[in-house]
């Protein structure tokens, strides 16, 4: 079993999703997918944002990203373009570590403007 970063999602015994960031040999480092959606480029705060979701003024922001999973969830579960696979399969052939949820966890993608 190969992972792919960024890409396929693993899904523990409580139903929590988490995304490859990183690989060294046998060492993956995972990040809850939830967290992974939500620093998209897409969901910068910009005047781009504000406009692109008007519709949502007074909703949760969080929606965008838990619908980025969702959409991801159901491509994994069919196949198509990556796959949904069991941590506890994942654990037998890799190291596991997490990136706390607590901590900044900054997506690549994103670059701080000055």
């Amino acid at each position: 079993m190969d992972v792919e970063m960024y890409k396929d999602l693993i899904r523990d015994e409580r139903g929590n999703y988490y995304i490859a960031v990183q690989i060294e040999g046998n060492e993956l480092t995972l990040v809850n997918a939830f967290v992974e959606a939500s620093f998209t480029p897409e969901l910068i705060y910009n005047e781009e944002f504000r406009n692109k979701h008007k519709e949502m003024e007074g909703g949760f922001v969080g929606k965008i990203a838990m619908d980025l999973l969702r959409h991801d969830v159901v491509m994994g579960l069919k196949q198509i373009d990556r796959k949904l696979l069991e941590l506890s399969e994942v654990e037998q052939k890799y190291t596991v570590n997490y990136i706390d949820t607590i901590e900044f966890y900054r997506h690549p993608a994103w670059e701080r403007k000055a």
